[in-house]
C-alpha cells in the first residue's frame, strides 16, 4: 500500500500545486486578516485534493489497471482516507503556524482559544471528503459531481457565514466558554464519522462495477 500512497503523493505535487498556492496566500491572509474563514480555507483543500486524485485515476483509467496489482478494494479506498489524513494534517500544521504568528502580531495571545481551535479543525476538515469520497467511490467523479459542488458550495458556505460572524462577535471568548465541552465534542463526531465514511466507502467500492 505503500506504493500507492508514494503514487498519490507523486500526482497531488504535479496536479494539485494550485491548491497549495492558493492554500498559501490564504493562509498569508489570515496573518493580517480577522475572519476565521482564512483558518478554515487549508482543511478545505485537503478534503477536495483526494476526490481530484480519483478524477485523475479514472480519467487515466488507473482505477482499472490497479487491478493488475496485488492491492484489495479496502486498500485502493484506504489509500484515499490516509492521503486525506495525511494533508489535513499539513493543512492543520500552517494553520498552527500562522494562527500563533497572527496572535503575536496583533498583539492578542489568547492560547485558549488556540488550542480549542486546532482541536475542532480536524472534525471540520473531516465533514466535506467524508461526505464526498462515498459518493465519488459509488457513482465515480462524473457522476458524483453534482454532490461534488454541492458539499463545497456548502461547505464555502457554512465557512464564509462564520467568518462573517466572527467578525461580529468575540469569537476567543465564545470558544474558552464552550471549549470543555467542543473539543471532546467534535473530536468524537469526527473519528466516528471517518469510521462511518471508511467503511461505507469500502462497501460502496467493493460492489461497484468498473
Amino acid at each position: 500500500m505503500k506504493g500507492l500512497i508514494l503514487k498519490d503523493f507523486y500526482m497531488a505535487m504535479k496536479y494539485c500545486r494550485v491548491y497549495l498556492a492558493i492554500t498559501i496566500i490564504f493562509a498569508i491572509a489570515s496573518i493580517y486578516g480577522n475572519s476565521t474563514f482564512f483558518l478554515f480555507y487549508p482543511v478545505l483543500m485537503a478534503g477536495i485534493i483526494p476526490v481530484n486524485l480519483i478524477s485523475y485515476d479514472e480519467k487515466s483509467k488507473w482505477n482499472v489497471y490497479v487491478g493488475a496489482f496485488p492491492y484489495t478494494h479496502r486498500e485502493f479506498v484506504s489509500v484515499k482516507y490516509i492521503v486525506t489524513l495525511i494533508f489535513l494534517g499539513i493543512g492543520i500544521g500552517l494553520i498552527a503556524i500562522v494562527q500563533a504568528i497572527h496572535m503575536f502580531i496583533s498583539g492578542d495571545v489568547d492560547w485558549n482559544s488556540y488550542f480549542t481551535i486546532l482541536s475542532i479543525l480536524p472534525a471540520l476538515g473531516l465533514i466535506p471528503p467524508c461526505i464526498l469520497l462515498p459518493t465519488v467511490f459509488k457513482f465515480g467523479v462524473e457522476k458524483g459531481r453534482i454532490v461534488y459542488f454541492a458539499v463545497i458550495l456548502a461547505v464555502c458556505g457554512t465557512f464564509g457565514a462564520l467568518g462573517a460572524l466572527s467578525l461580529d462577535i468575540n469569537t476567543g471568548q465564545l470558544l474558552s466558554n464552550i471549549g470543555s465541552w467542543l473539543i471532546p465534542a467534535a473530536l468524537g463526531l469526527g473519528g466516528l464519522l471517518l469510521v462511518a465514511s471508511w467503511n461505507l466507502s469500502t462497501y460502496l467500492y467493493q460492489r461497484r462495477e468498473i
